[in-house]
């Protein structure tokens, strides 16, 4: 299987990725979206959720039956492999798996409405473009040192915390 992984999203210590199945195309001729995963790095292991389209799961099941292979579960390590073997990053994981489908998954946000339209014209110029997790590795980003407000607010709750 030829599994591309997409990072949507990074924090200092976490990632959402997009997993595709580039070896199965769709309609569109473009990889088949094959489910997410949002993984943390904490200390000595990778937590996380990895959620697998049922739609998918289910035509992969019809065409790897059994005395197959590859089955879910190898798919499932191979994907896991790609976020725990570079270096730096550690090698213990615990990762839920879900099966839903992908028909009952939807996005919201407040994002206001021109940043959608300028969010789906940089999502288009960069359909193409894959970031491979496996040899990417984790890097963690630098923190910024917190604005004067900001250390107020912490201030703040550091002293409400402290009242009986």
């Amino acid at each position: 299987m030829n599994l591309k992984l997409k990072v949507t999203a990074r924090t200092s210590h976490s990632e959402e990725i997009t997993i595709f199945d580039a070896d199965t195309r769709d309609e569109s001729n473009k990889a088949v979206n094959m489910g997410k995963l949002d993984i943390h790095y904490v200390g000595d292991q990778i937590v996380g959720t990895l959620l697998i389209w049922q739609e998918y799961a289910t035509g992969f099941n019809r065409t790897h039956g059994p005395g197959s292979d590859e089955t879910m579960d190898t798919v499932i390590d191979e994907i896991l492999a790609e976020v725990s073997e570079p270096l730096g990053v550690p090698v213990e994981y615990g990762i839920e798996v879900y099966y839903p489908s992908v028909q009952n998954h939807f996005f919201i946000s407040n994002y206001a409405d021109d940043e959608d339209d300028e969010d789906e014209e940089a999502e288009g110029e960069k359909e193409d473009e894959w970031e491979d997790v496996g040899s990417a590795g984790y890097e963690p980003e630098e923190e910024e040192e917190p604005d004067e407000e900001t250390k107020e607010k912490d201030d703040f709750g550091k002293y409400l915390r402290s009242k009986p």
